[in-house]
C-alpha cells in the first residue's frame, strides 16, 4: 500500500483504501488487513470524494482538522473522513431522520464523528455543536446548494472548503459557469474536476479563503 496527499488514504492496484483504526467494515465495504493494520476499500461509485481524487482532485486534508461535513446523509463518505482527519472531528450534518440513524450509529464506531441532526441552510443554529472548523465539505443537492456552502463558509470562517456541485439540474454549461463565479466572489477557486464517469452531472470543486 502507498499512502497517498489525503492523511490515512492509501492507493494499490488503482484502488483507494482508507486506514481503519477499528477495522470495521460500515456499510459492507471490503476490509483487508495488512500486518497489524486494516484498510476499508473506498470506492469511487460509492463516494463523491473518492470519485475526485480518482480523476486527479487535490483536496488539503489534514490529521488534525476539524471537517463541518454538510449533507452526511447516512455516512459512507464521513466514514472514510473520519479515518483521514484520525486527530480532528467530523461534524456531520444532515437533515433527514431516516439517514441520521445509521449516521448515530456511525458514531458509536467513529468516535471523532459528531452527527448533528439540523438544516444546513442554517449555520447558526448547529453552532453551539462546533467547535471550530478547518475544513467544509459539502454534498447538498438543492438548487442553491452554491449560497448554502458560501454562507456555511463565511459563517463559521474556515480556511478550505470542498463543494460537490450538482450540475444536471441547472439550465446549461453557462449557468454553472455562473454558479463557479459564485463562489468566486468570496472564495479562491483552486481545482474544478468533472466526475461524471462516476457520479453523473457533477463537478468537484476545491476552494481556500484568505
Amino acid at each position: 500500500m502507498r499512502e497517498i496527499f489525503v492523511p490515512n488514504f492509501y492507493e494499490e492496484g488503482g484502488r483507494i483504501f482508507s486506514l481503519s483504526k477499528d477495522g470495521k467494515s460500515i456499510y459492507g465495504e471490503a476490509v483487508t488487513v495488512r500486518g497489524k493494520s486494516s484498510y476499508r476499500l473506498f470506492s469511487p461509485l460509492r463516494s463523491k470524494l473518492s470519485s475526485s481524487i480518482k480523476v486527479g482532485l487535490k483536496p488539503v486534508i489534514k490529521r488534525e482538522d476539524h471537517v463541518l461535513y454538510l449533507g452526511a446523509a447516512t455516512g459512507t463518505t464521513v466514514s472514510h473522513m473520519s479515518d483521514a482527519v484520525s486527530s480532528g472531528a467530523v461534524f456531520s450534518v444532515e437533515v433527514s431522520p431516516v439517514p441520521f440513524i445509521k449516521l448515530m450509529s456511525l458514531s458509536e464506531v467513529k468516535k471523532n464523528v459528531f452527527p448533528i441532526l439540523s438544516d444546513a441552510q442554517r449555520p447558526e443554529t448547529f453552532a453551539p455543536f462546533v467547535d471550530r472548523v478547518d475544513l467544509i465539505y459539502q454534498d447538498v443537492s438543492q438548487p442553491n446548494q452554491v449560497d448554502i456552502f458560501s454562507k456555511n463558509m463565511l459563517f463559521y470562517n474556515s480556511k478550505r472548503g470542498i463543494i460537490m456541485l450538482k450540475t444536471f439540474s441547472l439550465r446549461s454549461e453557462l449557468s454553472v459557469k455562473e454558479e463557479i463565479r459564485k463562489i468566486e466572489e468570496n472564495f479562491s477557486v483552486e481545482e474544478v474536476k468533472d466526475i461524471s464517469r462516476f457520479h453523473k452531472g457533477h463537478l468537484a470543486i476545491t476552494v481556500s479563503s484568505s
